[in-house]
């Protein structure tokens, strides 16, 4: 079983990257935040879960050992497979889902799709107490000043911490949008 890898990104596809090791490229199926986070050309070190199937051999990369070892508690949870387990993990991000989890509220899994209520639920009674929790206060996938940043390509985290900055008074979406903005990256 591959447990790690290390070599250099050749390409980067939409939803993977490329990692080249001796001449042997590696298709890694990463999360939103992670594949931002390296281009083309830079040595790297996942830690990788590897899913064998009759039909298919993928390859789960994750820069961080705490996501991969989060990753393996979620595809444990009854119905959330590697791609289910990959999807939220994208959207919410380590630290939200491990927040999310510790405090018991599904209200940020319910905005992933394909995610339905009862998988949600499912997901947070399964691993409540056994994840350790992470920021406290990041804005819930559902807001939409959320899912505009992360779609004009802020990562999760950056996503996360400009809208948790936004004062509350402020509830016009255009104007959170554009204070968000303003506030990203500081």
């Amino acid at each position: 079983m591959i447990a790690t890898l290390r070599g250099t990104i050749t390409e980067k596809l939409p939803d993977s990257l490329v990692l080249d090791l001796g001449g042997v490229g590696y298709e890694i199926i990463t999360t939103v935040e992670d594949w931002g986070s390296v281009k083309v050309g830079d040595a790297t070190y996942w830690h990788i879960f590897e899913q064998i199937r009759e039909d298919a051999h993928n390859l789960y990369g994750f820069r961080e050992l705490s996501s991969k070892q989060l990753y393996g508690q979620m595809i444990g949870v009854n119905g959330v497979g590697p791609k289910m387990a990959m999807q939220i993990l994208s959207a919410a991000g380590e630290r939200r889902l491990r927040q999310a989890i510790a405090s018991g509220d599904p209200a940020l899994l319910k905005g992933v799709s394909g995610v339905g209520p009862k998988t949600a639920q499912r997901v947070i009674l399964d691993l409540r107490g056994k994840v350790e929790e992470g920021v406290v206060g990041l804005a819930p996938v559902a807001d939409s000043t959320y899912q505009a940043l992360v779609a004009l390509g802020y990562t999760p985290g950056q996503a996360s911490e400009a809208v948790a900055a936004l004062p509350d008074d402020v509830t016009d979406e255009q104007a959170r949008i554009k204070l968000a903005l303003k506030g990203v990256g500081k």
